[in-house]
């Protein structure tokens, strides 16, 4: 895979794709209050990595990856950063926040 390096994590030999930082594939999403916002991944994306501010502790921030948001099933996002594998499927995330906030979303 293009931009990751295999890392190994355990004396067991489980390993894990590591994204590399490629300032060409960082974007910052401005999310209004109460509403939601669609951020589209590159076709060769299969990993990245979402960095939730520490003033985002009150905006109540999710993610959905599909083609239509459903709240139910979005998953909450705490201030820190998330990495998630995306091969295959959907390329539409849609994030949604209860307050204005900036997220930040690396790409491999």
């Amino acid at each position: 895979m293009a931009h990751t390096i295999p890392t190994a994590v355990s004396a067991l030999g489980d390993a894990f794709e590591a994204v590399l930082l490629d300032s060409a594939r960082v974007t910052s999403i401005d999310i209004g209050a109460d509403a939601t916002v669609t951020h589209g991944l590159a076709d060769e994306t299969t990993l990245l990595m979402i960095a939730v501010g520490p003033d985002a502790s009150a905006a109540a921030v999710t993610v959905f990856r599909g083609e239509v948001f459903s709240a139910a099933k979005a998953w909450p996002l705490s201030p820190g950063y998330h990495p998630f594998g995306v091969p295959g499927g959907s390329r539409s995330l849609h994030f949604s926040a209860s307050a204005d906030t900036v997220i930040t979303v690396l790409e491999n």
